[in-house]
């Protein structure tokens, strides 16, 4: 490459550089034709799922195409696991993500987050012929947890060594075979566990109370006041 040329390619990529941390603007913001990716993690019904042809659906997946239709942007769906979720919106290869992520104080170091699109809380579900955990003895029963989700730190917090699971259905089957007493998640998703288990599963009442909020890259937010947006007329109800 002739040095005149080299010295030219340098100076545009400093100029994009500079505009860039002067603007303080993300290139995905004033990019109309990129899409949007969006990041999730399946749980139960009514959030995300997958139906019996083996589509992802749910309330979460319809929120998430709704706020791509309200910035007239087309989605990508990637299905991940839970714990990666912020680390992807944090390090910039996801715009946002939402996969009944209770909004923290801490997490909100990481991203940003919508206004809550649904309430919740956290509860134990149990084996109907066996112990009923209350928080006071949670040291001396084997506790099923999704791992590094606000339940796990939850539990820790309370003096238990939770068992970790990589997901809820692993900690469901735990459960089912005996080899845990009990399960501590988002009540929503257990009380349904719980009524479709034939009777054999029943819940607590819930012991924590939760909002949950669409996760957002810092650096957009324009993906924050659409979703915002969204929620406000009633999205994904």
């Amino acid at each position: 490459m002739k040095p005149y040329l080299l010295l030219s390619l340098v100076v545009l990529l400093g100029c994009s550089d500079q505009t860039t941390k002067q603007t303080g603007v993300d290139p995905r913001v004033t990019d109309v034709s990129r899409p949007l990716v969006f990041v999730t993690h399946p749980t139960e019904p009514p959030f995300s799922y997958r139906d019996s042809s083996g589509a992802l659906v749910g309330k979460d997946i319809d929120l998430a195409r709704q706020i791509a239709a309200k910035m007239g942007r087309k989605l990508i769906v990637e299905e991940i696991v839970f714990t990666d979720i912020l680390p992807r919106l944090k390090g910039g290869t996801a715009d946002f993500g939402i996969a009944t992520i209770t909004i923290t104080d801490a997490r909100r170091c990481d991203v940003d987050f919508s206004e809550p699109y649904a309430k919740g809380g956290a509860c134990f579900l149990y084996r109907k012929d066996g112990t009923k955990p209350r928080m006071s003895q949670i040291g001396t029963l084997n506790i099923g947890v999704e791992s590094d989700t606000i339940q796990d730190l939850y539990l820790c917090r309370h003096g238990c060594d939770p068992v970790r699971f990589i997901n809820l259905q692993e900690a469901i089957a735990a459960l089912e075979n005996n080899k845990i007493d009990a399960v501590f998640y988002d009540a929503p998703l257990l009380e349904i566990r719980a009524k479709a288990s034939g009777g054999r599963f029943t819940v607590t009442p819930l012991e924590t109370r939760e909002f949950y909020g669409v996760a957002v890259d810092k650096r957009r937010p324009d993906v924050l006041a659409a979703a915002n947006a969204v929620i406000a007329e009633g999205g994904a109800k």
